[in-house]
């Protein structure tokens, strides 16, 4: 169930939230300049990059789905290169 903020924004589902806070995490051990164990940097590299990805593949709900794919479907129909 999406969490609803108290200051009136949109409804925002809890893995964002959480998906965020590793984020943070991550990119908090991985600029310390306090000096941490090699694994503990190399595991939040690892989280920072897995999280990357998560990311990427999520869908955006401000930009509608196959935009450039109609434009380019238009562009054939109509006969142009």
């Amino acid at each position: 169930m999406p969490v609803q903020a108290s200051n009136g924004q949109s409804a925002v589902p809890w893995w964002v939230s959480l998906r965020q806070g590793l984020q943070l995490a991550s990119q908090l051990v991985i600029a310390s300049p306090v000096r941490l164990p090699a694994k503990v940097v190399a595991a939040a590299k690892y989280v920072s990059l897995a999280l990357g990805l998560w990311e990427s593949f999520d869908p955006q709900p401000d930009v509608p789905p196959r935009v450039a794919a109609g434009e380019a479907d238009g562009a054939e129909a109509h006969g142009t290169p």
